[in-house]
C-alpha cells in the first residue's frame, strides 16, 4: 500500500535535523582513530555523521546495571567513536557524497584495524554504514538508532544495478527520499538477511513520535525490500518489555527479514541523546549480541 507524503514538511523536518546534529560534538569515547582495541570485551564501532552527543559512559555503565550475575565476562562490550570531526560540516556545505569522498579511506582504515564485534550509527550515519557494507568492508551485526539515507553514489549505483524493479523510483542526480531507502535497504539487506554465510542481526533503536515511524519504519516497510512490518504488540502473544529506567519498548519485525528488529523508545529523533535513554541503547547494544 502506497501512502501520500508529505514532502514539504519531510523536507523541512530533514533541514531542522541536519542544522542540528552539525552543531553538535561527538562525545569523546575511545577514539576508535587512534586508541588500541580494549581487550577482553566486545568493541562497537560508533560511527557519526554530525551526530549529537552521545554519552556512551553512561550507556557502558547501564549495560553492567542491566548485567545478570551470571553473564560471563566475554558478554561485556565497550564503545569506541570514530574522529570524523569535520564531516558533518563538509555535508551541511556540500553535500554528502563529497564529505563521504574525504572521510572513506580513514573510515575503512579505522574498521580494518580495529575489527570491531558490532557497528552502530545515528541518523544520517546509516550512509556510512551502506557504503562500508556496499565496498565489501564489513560483515557482522549493525545497531542503528534512528537511521536516515542520504543520496549518494553507493546508492545510485544500487538503482542502477537492475534490481530496481519500482517503476514509481527514478534514479536521478538527485533523488527521493524513497529511493533513498530503497538502496539503502537493499544493500543492508545483502549482510542482514538468513541466507546470508553468517546470519547477522541488524537492530533499529527509533523514537515514538510520528515523525520517526513515518520517516524511518514506515519507508522501510514502503521499499518491500522485507516484506510487511510485523508490529509485535499487534500479535496474541506480545509482550510490552520494561528495561531496567522503567521505559517501555515495542518491537517490529518484517516478514522477509527475520533478524531484523526495531524497537521504539519515547521521544522524537532526539531521544538517543537523552540521558534516560541510556538503558535504552545499551539493550539494543545487547540484543545485537544475543546469537553472536
Amino acid at each position: 500500500m502506497r501512502h501520500f507524503i508529505p514532502w514539504p514538511g519531510v523536507l523541512l523536518f530533514l533541514l531542522v535535523l541536519l542544522l542540528a546534529e552539525c552543531s553538535a560534538a561527538d562525545h569523546d569515547h575511545g577514539d576508535a582513530t587512534t586508541s588500541p582495541p580494549p581487550r577482553g570485551r566486545r568493541i562497537v564501532l560508533a560511527l557519526g555523521a554530525a551526530n549529537s552527543y552521545v554519552n556512551w559512559t553512561r550507556v557502558e555503565e547501564a549495560q553492567q546495571q542491566q548485567m545478570q550475575p551470571t553473564s560471563s565476562s566475554s558478554t561485556l562490550w565497550t564503545v569506541m567513536h570514530a574522529d570524523l570531526t569535520g564531516f558533518g560540516n563538509l555535508m551541511k556545505e556540500n553535500g554528502f557524497q563529497h564529505a563521504l569522498d574525504q572521510y572513506s579511506d580513514k573510515l575503512i582504515r579505522v574498521v580494518q584495524r580495529l575489527a570491531p564485534d558490532a557497528i552502530l550509527v545515528s541518523s544520517k550515519g546509516l550512509g556510512l554504514l551502506t557504503y562500508l557494507i556496499d565496498r565489501g568492508v564489513w560483515r557482522g551485526p549493525s545497531i542503528l538508532l534512528s537511521p536516515i539515507p542520504n543520496w549518494s553514489n553507493h546508492l545510485r549505483a544500487q538503482l542502477l544495478d537492475g534490481s530496481n524493479d519500482n517503476e514509481c523510483i527514478h534514479v536521478d542526480d538527485e533523488a527521493s527520499f524513497e529511493a533513498e531507502w530503497l538502496a539503502s535497504m537493499e544493500i543492508l539487506k545483502r549482510v542482514h538477511n538468513d541466507t546470508a554465510p553468517t546470519d547477522h542481526p541488524l537492530i533499529v533503536g527509533i523514537g515514538t513520535s510520528d515523525d520517526e515511524h513515518f520517516l524511518i519504519v514506515d519507508m522501510m516497510e514502503e521499499s518491500q525490500v522485507c516484506g510487511n512490518a510485523v508490529r509485535i504488540e499487534d500479535s496474541e502473544d506480545a509482550e510490552k518489555s520494561e528495561i531496567d529506567n522503567g521505559a517501555i519498548h515495542t518491537q517490529t519485525t518484517f516478514a522477509d527479514c527475520p533478524t531484523w528488529s526495531v524497537y521504539s523508545f519515547p521521544g522524537d529523533h532526539g531521544w538517543k541523546t537523552n540521558a534516560s535513554n541510556a538503558a535504552n541503547i545499551a539493550f539494543l547494544v545487547d540484543q545485537a549480541f544475543l546469537d553472536v
